[in-house]
């Protein structure tokens, strides 16, 4: 099984449901997930920005059509 997890005040509480039993032992293996570094999420969303960008090319401005749309 494998769950995520926040670590907090001392205690690891689950993200989602763990399916186990009341006081039963497991044996945990941590490993951080990198969710806490914003600097090097944020420079992985501008790599796959620019990749979408070198593949597709800038996207068509549809602010006309959609105020077009709301206008009906």
């Amino acid at each position: 099984m494998t769950l995520e997890a926040v670590y907090r005040h001392g205690v690891f509480e689950p993200l989602g449901p763990v399916n186990l039993v009341e006081e039963q032992r497991v044996r945990l293996s941590i490993e951080p997930t990198g969710n806490g570094d914003a600097h090097s999420w944020l420079r992985k969303v501008q790599e796959l920005q620019s990749a979408v960008l070198k593949r597709h090319g800038p996207l068509p401005d549809s602010a006309a059509d959609i105020a077009a749309d709301r206008m009906r």
